[in-house]
């Protein structure tokens, strides 16, 4: 069956590279070194500002190394099984084009804007060793898992922050994944590269794509492999985080759809190849420019209330999490007693009483009431993160995508979560 013989063929290369490809080992190490810079600011930013506990830094690279490793040889299947190919020129240029990125936005890393300005210089330029059909598929193709994996991770992967909002305070939410993805490629075989690659595989079925040079039924393809960064960046202050998530997800998915039709209408119309690499950089720019506009003509969702006190987030496993309160609701009371500020959750719960009765106001405007028991330990914080009223925080500013980020310089919030 041709799937298991790429199965076999993309497994046996994956290994390959990771333990004998002198060119991939040292690119992918820097790359995932550059990723580690990446996230430690990432967590220095958070946890100066909401105070939520973050994962090691060891094991949010473990998560994202794994995934994209997955991420890797599914490609890498659907691409060979597809019949498409590279020359391994292509992600030199690419790993270039990258470095220089790096330097401006981080944002930039990711592989449609390195395949996109490559695809877009070859078509005008017309460079014959660069095939712009192969990189706008490889584009779609790396944009769906992009998307799946956005949109699994809605909930969990979001970061809550204060925000300066109307010259007062506001919550919002900052979602920041970046994957190293090795990309398992084909290589059309020449005469001089057969006798340097050893992992090969004979493609004797029906491919949508074929190599320019390919007119025989049958053709000998060789394996290697690169390094490519698939990223995210987005901040949400007027809706709730993994809805905003899942949205822009189903975005990425319908964007890398089109894009893959385009590619496909690309392979012989010279014209789609230069609508292919023009929407590959402008359809991505276009949904994160969208999500601006509706972040900035949007009310922020997490603001402070007069009476009570807005929840931002709540913490896994927490005494909150499991009687089931929400981000952006609001809590009036805790066994009978009002709650005006974190002071007042702290006093309402200072008995580490067994039984807890919490009063809210929903998103919606409903009022609910939540209970828990907790015995013997009883309950002493809700382990929530809260929205302060502005003379509640001292606090600096610091800039992320165009919103002023406010670092709480009291750590109210460290560790000791309400």
């Amino acid at each position: 069956m041709p799937l298991m013989k790429v199965l076999s063929a993309v497994a046996r290369e994956f290994l390959t590279a990771f333990i004998f490809n002198y060119r991939f080992i040292p690119v992918f190490v820097i790359v995932v070194f550059l990723i580690k810079i990446q996230h430690e600011k990432y967590v220095a930013l958070i946890t100066n500002t909401a105070y939520k506990p973050m994962k090691k830094i060891w094991d949010s690279l473990q998560e994202v190394i794994f995934f994209g490793a997955v991420i890797s040889f599914v490609a890498g299947v659907i691409l060979i099984m597809l019949g498409v190919t590279f020359t391994p020129v292509v992600f030199d240029y690419m790993l270039m084009i990258m470095s220089v990125f790096l330097l401006f936005n981080t944002r930039y890393m990711c592989i449609v804007y390195t395949g996109g300005i490559l695809a877009l210089i070859a078509t005008i330029f017309k460079i014959h060793d660069i095939n712009v059909t192969s990189i706008l598929v490889l584009i779609s193709v790396m944009q769906v898992f992009k998307s799946i994996m956005i949109y699994a991770g809605a909930e969990k992967d979001c970061e809550p922050v204060y925000i300066k909002y109307d010259d007062g305070i506001a919550g919002a939410f900052i979602t920041r994944k970046i994957w190293p993805v090795p990309v398992i490629f084909a290589v059309f075989l020449t005469q001089e590269m057969r006798e340097i690659m050893f992992n090969t595989i004979t493609v004797n079925w029906w491919t949508l794509f074929k190599p320019e040079n390919f007119y025989a039924g049958v053709i000998a393809l060789g394996l290697d492999c690169s390094v490519s960064v698939l990223s995210f960046d987005d901040m949400t202050i007027a809706m709730q985080p993994e809805k905003k998530n899942r949205e822009t997800a189903v975005l990425l998915m319908v964007y890398s759809i089109l894009l893959f039709i385009l590619a496909v209408l690309s392979r012989n119309m010279a014209l789609f190849k230069l609508l292919g690499s023009v929407f590959a950089l402008v359809g991505h720019e276009a949904i994160y420019f969208y999500n601006r506009f509706l972040e900035k003509h949007k009310e922020a969702l997490f603001v402070p209330v007069h009476r009570g006190v807005r929840v931002l987030d709540v913490l896994p496993e927490s005494s909150a999490y499991k009687m089931g309160v929400k981000r952006g609701d609001i809590i009036l009371s805790i066994n009978n007693m009002d709650v005006q500020t974190e002071e007042g959750i702290a006093e309402a719960l200072r008995k580490a009483p067994n039984y807890v009765w919490v009063k809210i106001l929903n998103i919606d405007g409903q009022e609910k009431v939540y209970e828990y028991k907790s015995y013997p330990e009883g309950i002493d914080k809700l382990g929530i993160i809260i929205v302060p009223r502005e003379n509640e925080v001292t606090y600096n500013i610091r800039y992320y995508g165009g919103f002023n980020i406010l670092k709480n310089l009291v750590k109210r919030f460290r560790g000791d979560s309400q």
